[in-house]
């Protein structure tokens, strides 16, 4: 399980069930910086520059963070956001599902347990300190 935090998504391999879960607190929107501030008085309008500048450079982060649950065509991962802003009445869910790869989406525990259940095999759940003795 990974918290992804802002290096989540660069420079790491995680593949297999080496990474089974990947949480998302909170949407990675950009921190603003120097660039940001200049891009942004390019802009008259803050809802022009959220939707050209920042909303994009969130999916690009949140899709590096996707990718890293799964880096080989085998691999399964559970991928959530509990962000509220990604919730279905949530005002980026569009944005984000369009942006990431087709997959199964809900908002049930038991929907997710009944995918790792199927996806998973028999040695992922092995009690790994019993395999020792």
């Amino acid at each position: 399980m990974l918290f992804a935090s802002d290096s989540a998504g660069e420079g790491i391999d995680l593949a297999g069930d080496i990474l089974s879960s990947l949480i998302v607190v909170k949407l990675p929107f950009p921190v603003p910086d120097p660039v940001m501030e200049y891009q942004r008085n390019q802009y008259e309008d803050f809802d022009l520059y959220r939707r050209d500048i920042i909303i994009p450079e969130m999916l690009i982060k949140l899709r590096q963070w996707f990718g890293r649950g799964i880096r080989r065509e085998q691999d399964t991962a559970v991928f959530s956001i509990l962000d509220s802003r990604a919730s279905l009445r949530g005002r980026y869910r569009a944005e984000i599902l369009n942006t990431l790869p087709t997959m199964p989406v809900t908002d049930r525990l038991m929907d997710v347990e009944d995918f790792i259940i199927r996806k998973k095999t028999d040695s992922y759940f092995m009690d790994k300190d019993r395999e020792e003795e």
